[in-house]
């Protein structure tokens, strides 16, 4: 039954937005809101319904984490949805391993500009990735084809970052020879310029909008389409966005001229019954394209503080800079929890509370020149980070410091080992099924997809914190 009712709604709601249109030419009208809002609700549904095993979308795990933050639905990316932080670790954790293998098979710059746009998304610094400067890195590489380079420029400009005058000045070329270039590189560069003109430098280029918003409105075809699905999303935002410039500039250059209702229509009628429209790819472009939240919105997110529902409305520049943690025997000495190195007893528990056991190893070295293995006695529910206090109480070698962000904190020294990211060296969490043997590591796919704060211990479990080159 529900095959045919999706179709029927879809109908009905063109319907209501071309009636409403003929009668109220105001941009983005009611109707659209409407239609547009019930559509994204259904593409999120199915997009959430497409995770894998390991909480990700397989390559399309960026743009799946941007579309889902940006959807103006409610916010996704919050501290109390633990599938969202899943989702957002294993993103984490393919960067990683992209960052390991580059030897192999180096980051496009298209890729790395999805990862940061997503990383910031989710506020997270990409400056100030685990060590990597991944602003840096697209800053260094520029990318030969204009759209990617455009897509490059958008996720340095949404990081805060400044980006360069050689780097403004081929953007406006591109933009002044509109006639040469496609829909889709036409929409990235308008997203581009529109982020860079935010900046109080770069305010006198907003008359460089006029000529390709314009002429991007030209290839709108008779159905309402740029194209296809993919540049039809990308095009409505760059042109909701022109739109909005050119009208608050002044009143000298006016919209642009198009038909917004038409492409909403022809984005929703490609909508399948099950709420996709097609596949991940072309699901999370839609997405972004019927919301009022665009590509170029990632510096209206509020990172200020904690990552909570709250509304978003500040800006990426302003991440709350880390707190450095240093923790000492002193700094849990009051902790009222039991513990147990290898070999001895543990306290009685004269409250009767609920305690699990864990073991706790330190490996320093790939090839592990030092190994130390602490059991721990936590109360139900502990998170490892609590775990790592109770251990640097009771033994000097698991002394550790962290910095602590707006989503948890990140370990970055243990037994007074620093990671090294010029040498590769980071510090790997690993949940192990055994006691870790290091005859026999384990596998990357035994790093835990989630940091020391939203990992939740449980009695019997065995962690390894293993200090190595990636």
């Amino acid at each position: 039954m529900a095959a045919v009712t999706s179709p029927l709604l879809v109908l009905l709601l063109q319907a209501v937005v071309s009636m409403v249109t003929s009668q109220n030419p105001e941009p983005r009208p009611t109707a659209h809101l409407v239609a547009a809002d019930v559509s994204a609700r259904r593409a999120v549904e199915w997009l959430l319904k497409q995770r894998l095993e390991d909480w990700g979308w397989g390559s399309d795990t960026p743009r799946a984490v941007l579309a889902l933050q940006l959807a103006n639905i409610s916010p996704w990316f919050v501290p109390d949805n633990l599938e969202s932080q899943l989702s957002g670790k294993q993103m984490e954790l393919e960067i990683l391993l992209h960052l390991w293998r580059h030897h192999d098979s180096a980051m496009t710059p298209g890729r790395l500009a999805q990862y940061t746009l997503a990383l910031n998304a989710m506020c997270r610094d990409p400056r100030q990735f685990h060590g990597h400067d991944l602003i840096g890195s697209l800053q260094h590489h520029e990318p030969e084809l204009d759209f990617e380079f455009a897509f490059s420029s958008l996720a340095v400009c949404s990081s805060g970052a400044h980006v360069r005058k050689r780097q403004i000045k081929r953007l406006m070329d591109i933009a002044d020879r509109a006639s040469d270039h496609n829909v889709d590189t036409l929409s990235m560069v308008l997203l581009a310029l529109s982020c860079i003109t935010r900046d109080h430098r770069n305010r006198n280029l907003d008359h460089y909008v006029k000529k390709p918003s314009s002429g991007l409105a030209e290839e709108q075809r008779v159905d309402g389409s740029f194209g296809n699905l993919h540049s039809t999303a990308l095009a409505v935002q760059a042109l909701e966005i022109a739109d909005a410039e050119l009208s608050s500039n002044g009143g000298n250059s006016g919209p642009v001229n198009w038909n917004r209702s038409s492409a909403i229509n022809y984005m929703i009628s490609h909508q399948a019954p099950d709420g996709s429209f097609g596949d991940v790819f072309s699901t999370t472009e839609v997405v972004l394209g019927l919301g009022s939240h665009h590509l170029n919105s990632i510096r209206d997110l509020n990172c200020t503080g904690s990552n909570t529902g709250a509304a978003f409305a500040a800006s990426v520049p302003r991440l709350r800079p880390p707190t450095a943690t240093m923790l000492s025997p002193t700094a849990v000495a009051n902790a009222d929890l039991n513990l147990t190195v290898e070999g001895t007893t543990p306290r009685e528990n004269p409250k009767g509370e609920e305690f699990v056991t864990v073991t706790y190893t330190l490996w320093v070295g790939t090839n592990v020149t030092e190994n130390f293995t602490i059991t721990v006695m936590a109360e139900k529910n502990s998170s490892f980070y609590r775990v790592m206090q109770i251990a640097a109480e009771q033994d000097a070698h698991y002394l550790f410091e962290a910095t602590e962000w707006p989503n948890g904190h990140y370990v970055h020294t243990i037994a007074g080992y620093k990671e090294e990211p010029s040498c590769y060296h980071y510090w790997l969490l690993y949940q192990v099924p055994t006691l870790p043997e290091p005859a026999s590591p384990p596998g990357n796919n035994l790093v835990t997809p989630v940091g020391v704060d939203g990992l939740v211990v449980e009695d019997g479990d065995h962690y390894l914190f293993w200090y190595k080159k990636l």
